[in-house]
């Protein structure tokens, strides 16, 4: 049941068009290698939030924040500024 819910949910939540809404900094990461939601969509998202960041780590994937071994020392720094 639950995984149900949680499956539709990825499925058809869409707030593409809510992202403009989003006014503080935000720091948007992906990898180029994501084969879950495309390396586009980091640059779609950054497109739609004014005040975002992008950065895209070469040769990862859709877990990048796993992967790389800066990931929190960069979300740190971005939070800290």
């Amino acid at each position: 049941m639950i995984s149900t819910i949680f499956t539709n949910s990825c499925i058809h939540h869409n707030a593409y068009y809510e992202l403009d809404k989003i006014e503080c900094p935000t720091l948007i990461v992906g990898g180029d290698s994501d084969k879950i939601v495309g390396s586009n969509s980091s640059v779609e998202i950054t497109e739609r939030i004014r005040s975002s960041k992008l950065f895209i780590y070469k040769g990862l994937g859709h877990a990048a924040y796993e992967e790389a071994k800066d990931f929190n020392v960069r979300v740190l720094n971005s939070l800290t500024r």
